[in-house]
């Protein structure tokens, strides 16, 4: 079964181009610098799925981005989830070195990222105390995970958090975004989330977390597509938040800004293939 399966989605859609291919960018970057580190996925869903054939004309089309680069099977009908996408990313670049950890509340979907060479999240970082005691008798939990993440991550390290729908900018984000923020101390954390509404309640209070916590962060955001065929894109504004500590010192001229400048022609690139004003999608800092 696939995640498309379980979720009312199709994968690669416009919020997981925006996610995979700031993702794609960021892990290319540091194996460019020859930096050996570890990607981290604690929701890391199905690892491919045959693609929507308007999401394989939009990744043909992004022809000069490292999520392209990536996707080297999208002419064979596969589409990489996260953890297959920095695999590739990071062979692509020739240097640096990434293992990728990856873990799901669906034991499906553990197993077939295991089949898939992707190592087991859970077995690097295993739970403490109680949690080492049932956490994964009873199933993987993400948000727990987080907190062995929040322990156990080390300089250079990245983590993808993606809850999908788990109404996290209304339930989860008062509680999770601090974690990133602990996280980020360390490593590179990128947060992608839907937002149903970015001004009403939730959302205002969605906006003042990353201000207070996660200041300085780069955020991006792909608004709803009204007329599309790609199911999972035309209700949400989809949501990147990438925090690092190295990326608040961002200028014009060292390595940090050359990703700044690779992450905005990515966007903008998105949003003329997706037929979007580029605005929104392009990097902004979170914060005055």
């Amino acid at each position: 079964m696939s995640r498309a399966a379980d979720f009312p989605y199709d994968m690669g859609n416009a919020g997981d181009l925006l996610k995979h291919g700031v993702l794609a960018e960021l892990v290319a970057w540091q194996c460019e610098l020859g930096m050996r580190f570890r990607f981290m996925d604690p929701f890391g869903g199905e690892p491919h799925a045959p693609p929507m054939p308007e999401v394989s004309r939009r990744v043909r089309a992004l022809n000069s981005s490292a999520l392209r680069t990536a996707q080297v099977d999208i002419e064979n009908g596969r589409y990489f989830g996260s953890g297959l996408l920095v695999r590739h990313a990071a062979r692509v670049t020739g240097c640096g070195h990434v293992r990728v950890l990856s873990g799901d509340v669906c034991s499906g979907r553990r197993r077939r990222q295991r089949e898939c060479g992707l190592e087991m999240l859970h077995e690097e970082l295993p739970p403490q105390g109680v949690e080492a005691d049932r956490g994964f008798q009873n199933g993987h939990d993400g948000y727990k995970m987080l907190d062995a993440i929040a322990t156990g991550a080390q300089a250079g390290d990245v983590v993808l958090i993606d809850p999908f729908f788990d109404h996290f900018v209304q339930c989860r984000a008062s509680a999770v975004v601090p974690r990133i923020a602990d996280i980020a101390t360390r490593g590179a954390v990128l947060l992608f989330v839907l937002n149903p509404s970015p001004k009403d309640v939730a959302g205002q209070r969605f906006d003042g977390l990353l201000g207070e916590h996660l200041r300085g962060a780069w955020r991006m955001t792909c608004p709803p597509l009204r007329e599309t065929s790609v199911r999972g894109e035309s209700k949400y504004h989809a949501e990147a938040v990438l925090a690092a500590r190295q990326l608040t010192e961002r200028r014009s001229q060292d390595s940090t800004g050359l990703l700044w400048n690779r992450v905005a022609a990515f966007t903008q690139q998105l949003a003329d293939v997706l037929g979007l004003p580029r605005d929104p999608l392009t990097p902004r800092l979170v914060g005055p």
